[in-house]
């Protein structure tokens, strides 16, 4: 039996100590590992990266590799798998290595092989590439209290070189969509310096890209002060024009009014017309982390172009719950009935935590797909598999470092590959047997059924996505991903108080209550008024869900000693595959 990858793998690793829980956070080491894998199964990316002009890049590719390497070595021999299931795995980290080192290797006269394909983008008729780069990750602050900046002299000169090399590796490889919005700290200063550089040196051109930005609306914002937010978007990026302009966080129906039905005030919509006559902006569309019904109503308006919205494999983030389908699926359709373009937010992080996916999560994808490239395929070829054959039409990857776009960008050149569909099938199919196996096919069909978010919560209990957490948790090991999400609720309930109404409470929340709404599980409380409208058959195992996602995610409940949260090795999170922490998660 041949073995290549496995040996290669373990002679790489020969070295880590199987107990060294640490060792997959000792870059040093995860490239030594690395490189003798690579000079063994694929010289070429090390002749490669020894070449690249970004050596800190190059650097977190090996980091990446090994990584991979040493958590396949290790799930595979807790789990016990056959040597030809981990040569198989890791035949698939080799593939994508060769892939990438061809992809670092082209040139910009290279054939389109090499480069992320593209759709049209609903009624815009953009020519839109199936990934886009976001800008959330990369900039010096959030300028959200510590350090501040203000103009351009006040960046890191690395931070800076880190976003024009990403920049640059976008370009490079097709993505050509960027989307930022004013909301992002310093990222819009940052990209305009980044866009002068490379449109002053010749290696961009403005025609080229489409540059996307973002914005927010207030409860006291006019029609002229939109325009004013939009002006100061074009002067941080140094722009004449943004190609598409987003209504940002549109995600309560206090943002519908502000913006349609606004009574004495001016309609935020009106100032619209006017930025597109004087060639502000092309498009409109908007965001949104709004429950379902309510991204429904801003759909129906026919006032956008196109949307941003969450939808992904394993459920609809802050829509989950909702609907007939337990989240975003029927405003997917809903786009696509409308010729909208749709664009994916947060796919690899709010879709999952994919850069850092759970052991179980990770051997229901492979062999075929590590779970970046899965999650993105999933979502390009969905009006292959979806009833009403609704498309999606591009991914953002918020990169925080070049090397954060290749798995995606190597996914996309899949897509040329008709094995690609069909092991997608395969690996949905699977991900689907999972799900049954651990909830129960009744389960997985009815759970959402009648099961209220926080709007028509008795307490304010986001109860769709606590369940929805359950689910995910239980199929596919998501902990670390329900903890992340579950914070914002847990913070929200200890700020809740019992004396006032559910409206007064909501209001004293601030706005961060729409982004992440609801509230999290008081073990004490009998939900029983909230699920008076669920099955009968399905009432006391929602409330053993909730308080299930209470004990896995809940800080309350976090203490190691407690047998409850003691996580079983398919639950830990495999890898990580961000190499050092990112420029705004330092300030």
């Amino acid at each position: 039996m041949m073995t290549k990858f496995y040996n290669a793998a373990k002679e790489a690793a020969a070295g880590v100590a199987d107990d060294d829980k640490d060792a997959l956070n000792n870059n040093d080491e995860m490239k030594e590992v690395a490189t003798t894998f690579l000079s063994l199964v694929c010289p070429e990316l090390i002749e490669v990266l020894n070449q690249h002009d970004d050596g800190i890049s190059a650097s977190d590719r090996l980091v990446k590799v090994g990584r991979n390497i040493v958590a396949t070595l290790r799930y595979g021999s807790y789990k016990d798998e056959s040597v030809a299931s981990m040569d198989q795995s890791l035949e698939t980290l080799a593939s994508e290595c060769t892939a990438l080192a061809k992809l670092l290797g082209s040139n910009n006269n290279d054939s389109s092989k090499c480069k992320v394909p593209k759709v049209r983008f609903g009624k815009t008729e953009l020519q839109m590439p199936i990934l886009t780069m976001g800008c959330m990750r990369f900039q010096q602050t959030w300028n959200r209290g510590g350090r501040t900046v203000d103009n351009i002299d006040q960046v890191d000169a690395d931070c800076q070189d880190n976003l024009v090399h990403i920049l640059k590796h976008a370009i490079h490889c097709g993505v050509t969509h960027i989307e930022n919005a004013k909301a992002y700290g310093c990222s819009e200063i940052q990209m305009g310096a980044a866009l002068k550089t490379l449109f002053e040196s010749g290696q961009a051109k403005r025609e080229d890209l489409i540059i996307q930005t973002k914005g927010g609306i207030s409860s006291n914002m006019t029609p002229q002060g939109l325009k004013d937010q939009v002006q100061e978007s074009l002067t941080k990026l140094q722009l004449d024009y943004v190609d598409l302009f987003s209504l940002h966080g549109m995600n309560d129906e206090d943002h519908y009014k502000w913006v349609f039905d606004n009574g004495e005030k001016d309609n935020l919509i009106d100032a619209i017309a006017e930025l597109k006559a004087e060639g502000k902006i092309r498009h409109l569309g908007f965001s949104t982390h709004a429950a379902g019904p309510v991204i429904s109503k801003f759909l129906n308006t026919d006032a956008f172009a196109y949307v941003n919205m969450h939808y992904h494999f394993e459920g609809s983030y802050t829509a989950s719950g909702d609907g007939m389908y337990g989240g975003n699926l029927e405003n997917v359709r809903l786009c696509h009935e409308k010729d909208m373009g749709l664009f994916i937010i947060s796919p690899f992080d709010k879709g999952g935590r994919l850069y850092a996916p759970s052991n179980k999560l990770r051997s229901l994808t492979l062999p075929e797909f590590e779970p970046i490239t899965y999650g993105s395929i999933w979502l390009w070829q969905h009006g292959q598999f979806d009833a009403q054959q609704a498309p999606i039409h591009t991914i953002v990857c918020g990169a925080a470092r070049p090397s954060d776009l290749d798995q995606p960008v190597l996914a996309s050149l899949l897509l040329s590959n008709p094995e690609t569909a069909k092991k997608r099938a395969i690996v949905s199919a699977r991900l689907e047997a999972a799900m049954n196996e651990a909830l129960g096919e009744e389960w997985v069909r009815t759970w959402h059924v009648g099961l209220p978010n926080c709007t028509d919560s008795k307490y304010g209990t986001q109860h769709g996505n606590l369940v929805w957490l359950n689910n995910v948790i239980k199929a596919f090991g998501l902990v670390d991903f329900g903890k992340d999400r579950y914070g914002p609720w847990e913070s929200f309930l200890s700020k809740w108080d019992d004396t006032k109404t559910k409206e007064e409470n909501i209001k004293a929340m601030g706005p961060g209550w729409s982004w992440m709404a609801g509230c999290g599980v008081d073990p004490t409380t009998d939900y029983s008024v909230d699920l008076v409208n669920c099955p009968e058959e399905n009432r006391e195992r929602l409330k053993e869900a909730l308080l299930f996602t209470y004990q896995m995610c809940s800080k309350a409940a976090s203490d190691s000693a407690n047998p409850s949260t003691i996580l079983p090795t398919e639950y830990e999170t495999a890898y990580d595959m961000r190499p050092w922490t990112a420029f705004p998660e330092r300030s």
